[in-house]
């Protein structure tokens, strides 16, 4: 837990808390670290995914409830390469949800995909 001091008060929060509530300097490493506690707070499941053999597909494979969405993680601002578009339309074209994370918005979006009915 971390104390943060806002005009006058003290407000107790958790660093996950903090990272998606607030506009915070984000690398990719970050981000990818922030998804992976988000779901996991959510009673889900985010692996690294590795495809020897493959390039290009998404970082994580985030899991709830019966849902699947693949991950590509971006620091804030970047695109997915070539590659990454392609791969990401192979998984669409099989009914497969895949998004593109690079910050807080699209940790959101993550977790309503996983969440939705």
């Amino acid at each position: 837990m971390l104390n943060l001091y806002v005009k006058g008060s003290v407000c107790t929060c958790t660093p996950l808390h903090m990272a998606l509530e607030m506009e915070v300097a984000m690398d990719e490493k970050t981000v990818e670290n922030t998804l992976k506690r988000a779901i996991e707070a959510d009673g889900g499941i985010c692996w690294k995914l590795v495809s020897p053999g493959v390039d290009g597909v998404p970082d994580r494979l985030c899991l709830r409830a019966g849902r699947v969405v693949f991950v590509e993680v971006k620091a804030p601002g970047k695109k997915p390469r070539p590659l990454q578009q392609r791969r990401m339309n192979q998984l669409r074209a099989q009914g497969f949800t895949c998004l593109v994370v690079d910050g807080p918005e699209g940790i959101q979006e993550v977790r309503r995909a996983l969440s939705a009915a």
